[in-house]
């Protein structure tokens, strides 16, 4: 019961408690006010008809005492009026019935009066010639009782409606700080901080919201206390001090990741020309300011360009790279030249001083090792520097397949054939508890689409990824993952166990699919509770009022959203505070060699830290034995997922 409806039934009870006591008390008085008159309007009358009837008596005119006592009893006031002779011999007797005036039978029982008798003597002379006795009729004083009762209940009652509806609104008003700190609470739980600016006048009150500001401020400030210690590491460890671009441990880090998990992609390798002469001709201040020029350069024409999955590195000197993924030789092939053709915008713009600026050299890659692929980047490089100023030189090791190389040529009819001839199956791998009793138990599903061609073979999902966003396709395939998912959690396939199914961010962001899915939703509510949306960080980050929307809305129907690839880029921890997300997956190049780098252990057990203190949970991705179960178990992540811990089947 809320405070409010318990002071309510307080005030209440104790309107209550005072009606009682004062109603008993007025109708005790009452009666008592009324016996005392019956009892004195039946002696007076008694003793005024007493006088009036002796000198009648002694003439013994009984006609005329007749008549007196007649006029007296007709008048309805006295139930009995009884004259007698010396020897007690009745002369009249004149008897009227008792009219109780609609006066339930009940109340009377309940509160009789006392209807005592008048008696007076009647004289002749100074002897005795009689007695009269008179009996009031207690029709009248019961009426009056009732009638009092009745205006004293409803007064009461009145009142009392009146003192609960005034002592509601009070209460109401004067509790409204408290409803404020209860919402302000709720809100520090959903990762809000709000402060109440209106304080209230009660002193006690008073004190509880500002208790509660100063403990908002604490927690936000201890949050972002969080943050920035994390991003500060991982700045020192992966981040470029100079250009704020990734430094080469990250490079490292992240490419031999995305060769590990078989994507496929190209290196680019870029070097400005002649540094060395131009820091020693204007200043190592100059070539700080030129390499961070250079940096902002390459990532403006990388961000230009449309659903680009991509990360810039500042690698030593003069040397910068592009690691681009799900990209084909044509798509890279235009981004190099792109950029070496704007590298005559330097001399425009005075930041050199010769048009011989820089040389890109690019190397695809599809499965190589690490050292050929960065073989394969600098001899390109070193063939562009042989091809003139300001050239991109391109190798292909010739091993990235026909599905990659042909893709640009007919990839959006293979697309729209594999939809319309539904050649679409669905893989499930596990999510499993970390420790203890749930070290076994799976959390959830992750649905991973399966696609085929006309031929029957499979094709990689590193392959159509691509394709699948360059064609704009991204909401139609995801309309079929999520309806394939939500009618296997309808028929409840898997018990209770809930199903997680990655989206493409532009289905985020259309509000056509997000409209459908909202629908298909509501359709099934119970499964629609056990569907987990999973989206990646890296192309949704940057739109974070979208994301905030998408996962309120979803909210509606009790379904959950994960954020997928956790930390690949460099953004702000800050946004976790402003959505609404049920966990985040830890991106596999923090956990790939997470025995050997202290720093990564560091790294994840800080975000899961951060995380849990936003009430969300933690996933490790690409965990591949039990030694790195057990390490990441000890860091407090929540679940992991991995070769290590499931592969992914047909169930």
């Amino acid at each position: 019961m809320t405070l409010l409806k318990q002071l309510l039934a307080m005030i209440v009870l104790l309107f209550a408690m005072l009606f009682a006591g004062t109603f008993t008390l007025s109708i005790q008085n009452t009666r008592g006010y009324l016996n005392n008159q019956l009892l004195t309007i039946s002696q007076d009358t008694a003793t005024s008809l007493g006088m009036s009837l002796s000198p009648h008596m002694s003439k013994q005119d009984y006609v005329m005492v007749e008549r007196m006592v007649s006029a007296v009893s007709d008048s309805g006031y006295y139930r009995e009026v009884i004259v007698t002779d010396i020897e007690g011999k009745r002369i009249v007797d004149k008897t009227q019935p008792v009219n109780l005036n609609n006066v339930p039978k009940w109340f009377v029982e309940r509160f009789p009066l006392v209807t005592p008798a008048g008696e007076a003597l009647i004289m002749n002379g100074w002897q005795q010639a009689g007695m009269v006795k008179v009996l009031v009729n207690p029709g009248y004083a019961y009426m009056a009782l009732w009638t009092s009762v009745v205006q004293s209940f409803w007064w009461f009652a009145g009142m009392s409606l009146l003192a609960s509806v005034l002592g509601m609104v009070t209460l109401h008003y004067i509790l409204r700080p408290l409803r404020a700190v209860e919402a302000q609470a709720r809100a520090i739980c959903d990762r809000e901080y709000p402060v109440q600016s209106k304080l209230p006048w009660t002193i006690e009150l008073r004190s509880v919201v500002e208790a509660m500001n100063r403990m908002t401020f604490k927690v936000k400030e201890m949050f972002e206390e969080q943050s920035a210690s994390i991003e500060r590491l991982r700045s020192e460890n992966y981040r470029d001090a100079l250009t704020g671009l990734a430094n080469r441990r990250y490079f490292e880090m992240q490419l031999k990741h995305l060769i590990k998990t078989g994507e496929h992609g190209a290196v680019l390798l870029f070097e400005l020309d002649n540094f060395k002469e131009y820091n020693t001709k204007h200043g190592y201040q100059a070539g700080d300011e030129l390499l961070r020029n250079t940096a902002g350069f390459i990532e403006a024409i990388c961000k230009a360009w449309p659903n680009l999955e991509y990360f810039l590195a500042h690698l030593s000197g003069a040397n910068f790279s592009v690691v681009i993924y799900n990209v084909d030789e044509q798509e890279v092939s235009g981004l190099g030249n792109q950029i070496a053709n704007s590298l005559l915008r330097f001399k425009e713009r005075g930041l050199v001083d010769s048009e011989e600026v820089g040389h890109i050299g690019i190397a695809l890659f599809n499965g190589q090792p690490y050292s050929k692929i960065l073989s394969n980047a600098d001899l390109a490089l070193g063939m562009a520097r042989q091809q003139g100023s300001n050239t991109m030189h391109l190798i292909d090791s010739g091993q990235s397949g026909e599905n990659t190389t042909n893709t640009s040529i007919r990839w959006g009819e293979v697309l729209l054939d594999t939809l319309q001839n539904k050649r679409l199956s669905m893989l499930l791998q596990p999510v499993k508890g970390m420790a203890g009793s749930e070290r076994n138990t799976i959390l959830h599903y992750e649905a991973l689409m399966r696609l085929t061609d006309e031929k029957g073979e499979v094709i990689p999902a590193i392959i159509y990824t691509q394709m699948v966003k360059r064609h704009g396709l991204s909401t139609d395939f995801d309309r079929v993952m999520v309806t394939e998912v939500l009618a296997r959690l309808v028929s409840r396939r898997y018990g209770d166990t809930p199903l997680a199914v990655n989206i493409f961010p532009a289905s985020v962001q259309n509000k056509g699919f997000v409209n459908w899915l909202c629908a298909e939703l509501e359709k099934v509510p119970e499964a629609a509770s056990r569907l987990l949306i999973e989206i990646p960080e890296y192309g949704i980050v940057e739109n974070i009022d979208a994301l905030g929307d998408f996962i309120n809305k979803l909210l509606v129907y009790r379904t959950r959203v994960g954020l997928d690839h956790f930390g690949r880029g460099f953004s702000s921890f800050g946004y976790l505070s402003k959505l609404k997300l049920d966990y985040i997956k830890v991106d596999g190049s923090y956990v790939q060699g997470i025995m050997q780098h202290k720093d990564n252990q560091f790294f994840i057990e800080s975000i899961t830290n951060v995380a849990h203190g936003l009430d969300l949970k933690v996933y490790a991705v690409s965990v591949e034995n039990e030694v790195e179960w057990n390490l990441l178990a000890g860091l407090r992540l929540d679940g992991v997922l991995g070769y290590g811990v499931g592969y992914p089947a047909d169930i």
